[in-house]
């Protein structure tokens, strides 16, 4: 069976990869789910910025893991960067607030048809006006309880290392009841 491809962007990443680890390119379920990162994303760690806040992302485990990247041919790639030209010049004349990293990512997820998994509310909007497939990083959670992938003891423990550090994701009540009622 091949593998169900899902894209994980900055903050998604930032939230999960300390605690479930390995985070990328680790295939689990029936439907071998795989988590990549694009290459942009590593650019972006580089920022003194999140270097500082996340000094742990340079540490090998963590680098070592984020070498892995969605396989793609040329006549993709070129794809790719015909729609993120389109999905970028959209954000500069439509959409202000998402990154060019966050077009990167919308590109991808059109090209090759997998979601990204994402909190960045400017970012879901974009993928929006695109029908691009979106998901927030607790979907993603689900998923990964459901397949055994990890467990409530897990995501609740995330939950609250999150909300000790104020970075709860965006609409994280209703996701979280929607998704796991009252666990």
């Amino acid at each position: 069976m091949p593998q169900s491809k899902i894209l994980v962007d900055t903050n998604a990443y930032l939230r999960l990869a300390k605690t479930i680890r390995p985070l990328l390119f680790v295939p689990f379920g029936d439907n071998e789910y795989c988590l990549y990162i694009l290459p942009e994303l590593n650019d972006e760690l580089a920022s003194r910025k999140l270097q500082s806040k996340f000094p742990w992302v340079d540490d090998d485990e963590f680098a070592e893991n984020r070498k892995h990247f969605p396989q793609i041919g040329r006549k993709q790639k070129k794809s790719i960067q015909q729609t993120f030209e389109y999905v970028w010049d959209h954000v500069q004349t439509e959409l202000p607030g998402p990154s060019r990293v966050d077009a990167w990512y919308i590109a991808y997820a059109l090209e090759l048809s997998v979601p990204v998994v994402t909190d960045d509310q400017d970012m879901t909007d974009l993928a929006k006006a695109f029908d691009a497939q979106v998901m927030p990083t607790l979907e993603l959670l689900k998923i990964m309880l459901d397949c055994g992938h990890t467990d409530m003891k897990t995501i609740n423990g995330l939950v609250e290392f999150w909300k000790y550090f104020s970075d709860m994701p965006a609409n994280f009540k209703a996701d979280y009841q929607r998704l796991f009622g009252d666990q």
